[in-house]
């Protein structure tokens, strides 16, 4: 899938596309088999896990509200890259009005010369 990004934060700007337009197969190809998720207070220990537990959700969720990037920072060292970013997510989901700040740090691998996500961190707050 190619985007006007490159490198790691072009995987993690097709990973959030990919959520928001509904293709669950594509923003699981970003992500590594072993990919730890942690949100919420909550852990999700691989790709598959994530599958069968809130993948659907989050998809709902990204289509439904929108995010606007505030900051984005990012790195890379050999095959290993880092991407960390603070969004405004404001919107309806289910019924609910959503007004929160996202902040999210992803850690990146290239593997055959493709770069895939293998820790995501997510943590939210009420901005109202």
């Amino acid at each position: 899938m190619a985007t006007a990004l490159d490198g790691p934060v072009g995987a993690v700007a097709d990973f959030h596309a990919a959520l928001a337009r509904g293709d669950n197969a594509a923003a699981l190809s970003l992500l590594a088999e072993d990919v730890l998720i942690y949100e919420s207070g909550g852990t999700e220990n691989s790709r598959a896990e994530y599958a069968s537990h809130h993948l659907k959700s989050d998809a709902a969720f990204s289509a439904a509200v929108p995010r606007m990037l505030i900051s984005r920072t990012h790195g890379e060292q050999g095959d290993t890259a880092w991407v960390m970013s603070v969004e405004n997510v404001e919107g309806t989901y289910r019924d609910r009005q959503i007004k929160s700040r996202s902040v999210e740090t992803m850690l990146l691998r290239r593997v055959n010369g493709s770069w895939q996500i293998f820790h995501i961190h997510w943590s939210s707050a009420d901005q109202r």
